[in-house]
């Protein structure tokens, strides 16, 4: 006679498409990484790291909210006439001139942040909006105290030439598609893309 095993039904919650469960993933790491709070500044809220980041490592996962035909503070520019407002907690993350973060594409059509030097616990997590934006409209006046400070955000055509994040090519692909805006066979891109 055979034994009969009784299996526990999956408390799995069953989901309609593998992109909804990534990014219900997405927002949790997201939630275990970073916190949003208010920066003590003029800044209003940042995001603060929740845990220690080794260079390399996705600090934040950018999710898309909605795309915008115009600029505004609050986009972030996905191409020449794309801009997107990005869900919690990317729309908070601040501007520096000497940031802790860059910025790559991710799978679901926005940016991921990723450390490129080591971030203790609680330090604010910073990019270099410039490696994004053709013109920035959400901060006339750098707040960012940082040693090499360019006093304005600008934009990535007021970035040097020889910037660590462009060389390194750590800025929005769709900048390479233009060379009145980039240098010709700069960055890692230049190579893949061709410019």
């Amino acid at each position: 006679m055979k034994e009969i095993v009784m299996v526990p039904k999956s408390r799995v919650k069953k989901c309609g498409s593998i992109l909804s469960d990534d990014v219900g993933c997405a927002r949790r790491i997201n939630v275990r990484n970073v916190t949003v709070r208010d920066t003590g500044g003029k800044k209003g809220r940042g995001v603060f790291a929740a845990r220690r980041f080794l260079p390399g490592e996705i600090v934040v996962i950018g999710l898309v909210q909605r795309l915008e035909k115009v600029r505004t503070e609050y986009t972030i520019q996905m191409d020449w006439n794309v801009h997107a407002i990005f869900e919690e907690p990317a729309i908070f993350s601040n501007h520096s001139c000497d940031p802790n973060l860059a910025i790559i594409p991710n799978r679901f059509g926005g940016y991921s942040f990723i450390a490129i030097r080591e971030i203790s616990p609680n330090v604010e997590v910073t990019w270099d909006y410039a490696t994004s934006e053709t013109e920035c409209v959400g901060v006339s006046t750098c707040l960012c105290s940082a040693a090499q400070c360019r006093g304005t955000v600008g934009g990535f055509p007021k970035l040097p030439r020889d910037h660590p994040l462009l060389t390194s090519a750590f800025y929005a692909p769709y900048l390479q598609r233009n060379p009145r805006h980039l240098p010709r066979e700069i960055g890692m891109l230049a190579r893949i893309v061709g410019s």
